[in-house]
Order: structure tokens, then sequence, then C-alpha cells
């Protein structure tokens, strides 16, 4: 699962991607392209629980690795 947010010029452009296990995260990483697309990882992948802002969990309740890419617009 990726999540993906639009930007203005000049503004960091992010990517989340949440999937089982950190080899999975960078697995879809390369299969993205997003290193070539000049992504880099923001913060060290880890462990998170997903639950909407109503209160509804995400996953089944299921703990989840997510780790975020970012890139300045128009790299």
């Amino acid at each position: 699962m990726t999540a993906m947010t639009t930007t203005s010029p000049g503004e960091e452009d992010f990517i989340t991607i949440i999937a089982p296990s950190m080899a999975e995260v960078m697995a879809s990483f390369a299969a993205q392209g997003l290193a070539e697309r000049q992504y880099a990882i923001v913060h060290r992948g880890g462990r998170h629980s997903f639950t909407l802002a109503g209160g509804e969990t995400l996953f089944e309740g299921a703990t989840m690795i997510a780790a975020t890419f970012a890139r300045r617009a128009g790299a």
C-alpha cells in the first residue's frame, strides 16, 4: 500500500509505503523506481498501528511496517 501527496513546485513530495515487513517496503520502493525518481527515506521505518480519525482501525488492528520517503517537488 502506498500513500502519495501532491505538492506545488519547491515543496517536498512524500510517499509512505506500508507493508508487513521492511523487506516488502523496500521491494516496493525498488519496484516503483523511487530511487530513480530522487526519493530518499525520511526516517527509519518502524512498526505502526493505524487508526482513522474516527477511531476505525486499519489492517484489522495488525501492526505494519511504515516508511516515508520524500523528494523536493520538481526534482
